[in-house]
Parts: structure tokens; C-alpha cells; sequence
């Protein structure tokens, strides 16, 4: 079915029938190296996560918010068809997000992202991987480019919000090195000696 172009554009919560027309556009663009793929059983755990923008009962685009901690959250998985690009949907769906990022009174929000100059118009400035250890440790691990990331870390600071539950513990501070690999090679005085 073709929308027609003069029907509204509705933005609202993903639901399970919207999950195939999700893949095909994440997994697309996935296909040409400008984002990372998806599984069918990332976007059903996941779901809650996701808006969609549909006219005419078309899924043109989707976008996540995903928690990660008390005072963080993370825009994921911003995708339109390739002829809405340019259109301004996919900013549509990230201020969405950012307005349901306020609403849970997250003060922070950040993305790993292969288009910086899209979350730059929103705010975000780049940091390093090792400052979002919560990101590292609940996601990175697991992926297939751990130790060759070339995503950039994008931040942006909303307004402080008090009462939220700060990072605290190993995972509250950056991570030097991180990205060597998980475990040292050598541990100083150690050289040279055999477990």
C-alpha cells in the first residue's frame, strides 16, 4: 500500500504487527554500513522502546529511547525510508524521544551513531566511548566490533533533574583503555611469570 502524501503523519508507541516493516527499514540501511542490525527478538524485547511514524497505515520510520540507568538514556535505531531522508521525519521521531526522555526525568541522553551531524542539530557533542561505561558493559560486549568500534558517542545534557539515581560504583567512571579489551596483557611486577 502507497500512502498518500497529503494524509497526516502519525508518531506513536510500536506495537507487534509494526516489528517486520521496523527490520526491513533498520536492516536496510544495516545492509549499507550507516547503522548496526537488528534482530527480530532485539525489537520484540525491546518494544516498549520504540515509536513509529506511519501514514496511512504505512511504517515510514521508527526511533528508541532505551534506559539504561537512573540519570541515562539512549536514542536508538533512528531509520526512515529512503525517501522520506531529508524531510525532517527522522528529527520528528528523535525530538519525540527526547520529549519522553524529559517526561521520565532522565537529565541525560546520549547515541552511538554513524551520522553525528544528525544528533549535533539536536544538541549532542561528541564523547569518548569510555565515558558511557553503562552503554560499554550492557551492549558493547556483545558486539561483533567491540574492539574496532567506529561509532561516535554522542551526549546531550538535559536539564538537571534532582532526585534521580546517580551512577555510582565501577560502572560510574570512564573506563581507560576499554577498548584494547576487557582484560589487561600484562599486570605490572607480574612479567615474565606463568599463572
Amino acid at each position: 500500500m502507497s500512502p498518500s502524501v497529503d494524509a497526516p503523519i502519525e508518531i506513536r508507541p510500536a506495537t507487534v504487527r509494526d516489528v517486520s516493516d521496523m527490520l526491513k527499514i533498520i536492516n536496510d540501511y544495516a545492509a549499507g554500513q550507516v547503522m548496526l542490525a537488528r534482530s527480530p527478538l532485539a525489537l520484540y524485547e525491546n518494544l516498549r522502546d520504540f515509536l513509529v511514524a506511519e501514514r496511512d497505515g504505512v511504517i515510514l520510520g521508527c526511533g528508541a529511547l532505551h534506559v539504561v540507568w537512573g540519570d541515562l538514556a539512549e536514542i536508538r535505531s533512528i531509520a526512515v525510508l529512503p525517501d522520506q531522508k531529508g524531510k525532517g521525519l527522522g528529527l520528528r521521531l528523535a525530538k519525540d524521544l527526547l520529549d519522553q526522555a524529559g517526561l521520565l526525568l532522565l537529565p541525560r541522553v546520549f547515541a552511538f551513531t554513524y551520522s553525528p551531524g544528525f544528533f549535533a542539530k539536536l544538541g549532542f557533542h561528541e564523547v569518548a566511548h569510555n565515558e558511557l561505561p553503562h552503554k560499554v558493559f550492557g551492549d558493547c560486549l556483545s558486539c561483533p566490533k567491540f574492539n574496532a568500534c567506529d561509532e561516535i558517542a554522542m551526549l546531550l545534557e538535559l536539564k538537571p533533574v534532582q532526585d534521580t539515581i546517580h551512577q555510582t560504583g565501577p560502572l560510574s567512571r570512564g573506563m581507560p583503555g576499554l577498548f584494547q579489551g576487557p582484560f589487561p596483557t600484562k599486570v605490572e611486577g607480574q612479567e615474565g611469570k606463568q599463572p
